[in-house]
C-alpha cells in the first residue's frame, strides 16, 4: 500500500517550500501531518497561464523592472534522438544609437543562434513605436580593425540610411559608407585617414546635413565636418600629439557644438571654431572617457569611464575595462556625478530627457553586452525582471530562458512533469528528464513518490528511489501539456489510470485497500478547478456506486463510461484542495450523475419529453377557448 502527499507553499512565483510527507510500506521517511502544519502552508501558486508578448513589452520600463532589455533571441528546443538541445542564444551588444526623430534605435553586436541562420555581427534596427523589428541585417561588410565597442553608427536626417566606418583590406578604417536600413546599396560616403594600430574612429549627422568625423593618426588628431549634399569637408579642430587620441564625439542637439572625448578628459568644441574648446571633465585615474553623449535638453553630458590607457599605438585597455561607470556633468563642469554602473555607451533619447538606452554588462562577465533602456525618472532595478514572469533577467539567461519571454518558465522543455520554474526550483536540470538517473522522471519523483529528483537514493538505505518506487506496483508518467494543464498516468496491477487538470498538482495518494485515488490540487483564487479522472471499468463496482469528495465533502460530478473505462469529470473553486475519487464507494461523497445508463434509455426519456409537452399545449389550448 502506498500513500504519498506533498504540499507546496508558494509566493506570487517563486516556489518557497517544500514539505514532503510520505506513508509508505517502503524503506522511506515517515512522519505524521497535523491540520495546523497544512493550514499553514496554504498559500496557493499563480496562475499557468500562457501570454503574447511582443518586443513593444521592454519599451515600456516600469517600476519592477527598469532598466528593461530591449531586445533577445528567442530560445529553440529540439530533439536529437533522446537527446534535447537548448538553444537559449544570446546577444553581445556593442553600440547603439538613435535616430533623430527617436521612431528608431539600432543594436549593433554579436547575436548567436545555433538553431538558425542568425550567427555573428548584425545590425538590429527597432521600430520604438511599434516594438517590432524594423530592419536586422549582417555586418559582415562592416569590416572594422580596433575595438568595436568603440564603433559608431549615425541615422541620415530622413532617416533612410545608416553611416558608419568602414575598413579595407587591412582592416584599418579607412572610409566612412552609407547603407539603407535594410543593409542594401552601400556606398562610400568619404575617406578617413587612420595610421594607428588601435584607431577609433567616431561619427555624428548634424540638422544640416553635415557628417561629423574624427580621424586618428597618431601625433594629429582631427575632427571634420563634410556636407552631404555639397561634398564639401572642412576642419573644425585639431589636436596634437599621441595623448590627443579621440575616442568618441558627439553634435549637440542643437547643432552648434560638438562634445568629445579625448585621453581621459571631456570637452566642448564650437561647430564654427569660433572659440577654443574647454574642457568640463576628467574620468578618474586609470580611466579613459568615452561614449559622450548630449541629454535631449542641450544642458548636461553624459559619457562612461573606461578602464585603459592611450599609448602611441592606440588605446590599450584591461578584461573588464567595460564594466565602466556612467557619469553625468553639466555643461559647466558643475554636478559631476555617477548615474549608472555595470556598463557603457549611454545614448540618449533624442526626444526625452529621462530616456536612454546602453549597453549593460553582468557581475559575472564584462564580454557579454545587453542592450537595456532605462528612465531615470523612475527607481532603478538592481537586478531587472523584463518580462515580470518573478525571476530575474540573469537568472533566466543562467537558466537558458529568455528574459524577454513571460511564458517560458511554465513550458516544459524536457517533457519529463515539471515546468522550467519547477525544474529550476528543485535543481534539476531543464534537458534531462531524469537528473540523478534513477530510472524516475524528475516529474514522476517530485508529483508523485515524492522522492529527491537530485538524489538517485533520497532516504540514503542503497536502494535507488527507482527500485523502490517499482516495489510498490505504482508507476507513473507526468506531463505538462502546452496549454498548461497537467496530464498523469498511473499504472497498477496492469491497470491504467488518467488524470489531466488545469491545477497544479501537489501529490497524488492511490490507496489499493479502499480503491480510492486522491489529487492534491492547487491554483489561484477566483478562478475554476477542472479536473478529468479516466479510470478502468473494472476497478469500479458500478458508475452508480463511485463516490467523489472535495475536502471529505460530498461535491457534484459527472460519469460515464467510454469503452472500457469510467470518465469522471468534477469541477470547483480554486484554492487547495484533496480531491478524492471512491472507486468502490463508501461513506463519502454523493452519486454522480450516471450519464451511461440515463441515455441507454433515450427512447424513454424522448417519449416522456414528448407527452409532456403535448400535454402542456392541450392545457393552454383549452384555457384559450374558455
Amino acid at each position: 500500500m502506498l500513500y504519498v502527499i506533498v504540499l507546496h507553499k508558494f509566493l506570487k512565483y517563486d516556489l518557497v517550500i517544500n514539505t514532503i510527507i510520505i506513508w509508505s510500506e517502503c524503506k522511506m521517511p515517515k512522519t505524521r501531518l497535523s491540520s495546523i502544519a497544512a493550514a499553514a502552508i496554504i498559500l496557493i501558486p499563480m496562475m499557468l497561464g500562457f501570454y503574447n508578448f511582443t518586443l513593444s513589452k521592454a519599451l515600456a520600463p516600469t517600476a519592477d523592472a527598469n532598466p528593461r532589455l530591449i531586445y533577445w533571441p528567442p530560445t529553440s528546443v529540439w530533439k536529437t534522438g533522446n537527446w534535447i538541445n537548448i538553444d537559449r542564444g544570446w546577444i553581445n551588444a556593442k553600440s547603439m544609437a538613435w535616430s533623430p526623430s527617436g521612431k528608431y534605435l539600432l543594436i549593433y553586436g554579436e547575436v548567436y543562434m545555433m538553431s538558425t541562420s542568425m550567427h555573428g555581427d548584425k545590425v538590429l534596427i527597432i521600430d520604438m513605436e511599434s516594438g517590432k523589428f524594423a530592419y536586422n541585417f549582417s555586418s559582415e561588410d562592416i569590416s572594422y580593425w580596433g575595438f568595436d565597442r568603440f564603433m559608431q553608427f549615425a541615422f541620415s536626417l530622413d532617416e533612410t540610411k545608416i553611416f558608419f566606418a568602414k575598413g579595407n583590406s587591412s582592416y584599418a578604417p579607412s572610409a566612412i559608407y552609407a547603407v539603407n536600413l535594410n543593409g542594401t546599396n552601400l556606398s562610400k560616403i568619404v575617406d578617413v585617414n587612420v595610421s594607428q594600430a588601435m584607431p577609433s574612429v567616431s561619427i555624428d549627422v548634424t540638422h544640416d546635413d553635415l557628417l561629423v568625423f574624427c580621424e586618428n593618426t597618431g601625433y594629429a588628431n582631427y575632427i571634420w565636418k563634410y556636407n552631404l549634399t555639397t561634398s564639401a569637408k572642412s576642419l573644425v579642430l585639431q589636436l596634437e600629439g599621441i595623448d590627443k587620441l579621440i575616442t568618441s564625439l558627439k553634435v549637440s542637439p542643437s547643432g552648434d557644438k560638438i562634445a568629445f572625448t579625448v585621453g581621459g578628459d571631456v570637452w566642448i568644441a564650437d561647430m564654427n571654431g569660433a572659440e577654443p574648446p574647454i574642457s568640463i571633465a576628467s574620468a578618474s585615474d586609470g580611466k579613459i572617457a568615452a561614449c559622450v553623449d548630449w541629454v535631449s535638453n542641450g544642458t548636461t553630458l553624459t559619457y562612461s569611464e573606461i578602464n585603459g590607457t592611450v599609448t602611441d599605438w592606440g588605446i590599450s585597455t584591461y578584461w573588464d575595462s567595460w564594466c565602466g561607470n556612467m557619469t553625468a556633468v553639466n555643461l559647466d563642469g558643475s554636478n559631476k556625478h555617477n548615474i549608472l554602473n555595470e556598463g557603457y555607451g549611454l545614448v540618449w533619447s533624442p526626444t526625452n530627457n529621462s530616456l536612454a538606452a546602453y549597453v549593460r554588462f553582468p557581475r559575472t562577465s564584462c564580454n557579454e553586452g545587453y542592450p537595456y533602456l532605462i528612465d531615470f525618472n523612475m527607481p532603478i532595478t538592481p537586478n531587472p525582471d523584463s518580462d515580470s514572469d518573478g525571476l530575474s533577467d540573469s537568472s533566466e539567461i543562467q537558466n537558458f530562458l529568455n528574459p524577454l519571454d513571460p511564458t517560458d518558465i511554465y513550458k516544459d522543455y524536457d517533457e519529463d512533469g515539471l515546468t522550467n520554474l519547477e525544474e529550476i526550483n528543485y535543481g534539476t536540470y531543464l534537458g534531462n528528464t531524469d537528473c540523478d538517473g534513477d530510472g524516475l522522471s524528475d516529474g514522476v519523483e517530485v508529483k508523485v513518490f515524492k522522492t529527491n529528483p537530485t538524489k538517485a537514493d533520497t532516504d540514503g538505505d542503497g536502494v535507488s528511489d527507482g527500485l523502490e518506487a517499482a516495489a510498490t506496483g505504482l508507476s507513473a508518467f507526468v506531463s505538462v501539456l502546452p496549454e498548461g494543464w497537467i496530464r498523469m498516468t498511473l499504472q497498477w496491477s496492469n491497470k491504467t489510470m488518467y488524470v489531466s487538470t488545469n491545477s497544479s498538482v501537489l501529490g497524488v495518494v492511490f490507496n489499493s485497500t479502499s480503491m480510492a485515488l486522491s489529487i492534491s490540487v492547487g491554483g489561484p483564487d477566483g478562478t475554476t478547478g477542472i479536473a478529468n479522472i479516466t479510470i478502468p471499468i473494472e476497478m469500479v463496482r458500478s458508475l452508480s456506486a463511485v463516490r467523489v469528495t472535495l475536502d471529505n465533502q460530498p461535491i457534484d460530478f459527472q460519469i460515464t463510461q467510454v469503452g472500457s473505462n469510467a470518465q469522471i469529470y468534477v469541477q470547483y473553486h480554486h484554492s487547495f484542495h484533496e480531491l478524492t475519487a471512491h472507486l468502490q464507494g463508501g461513506d463519502g461523497g454523493i452519486g454522480g450523475v450516471d450519464l451511461t445508463s440515463i441515455l441507454g434509455y433515450w427512447w424513454l426519456i424522448l417519449s416522456v419529453a414528448i407527452v409532456a409537452v403535448a400535454a402542456v399545449m392541450a392545457v393552454i389550448i383549452v384555457k384559450r377557448r374558455q
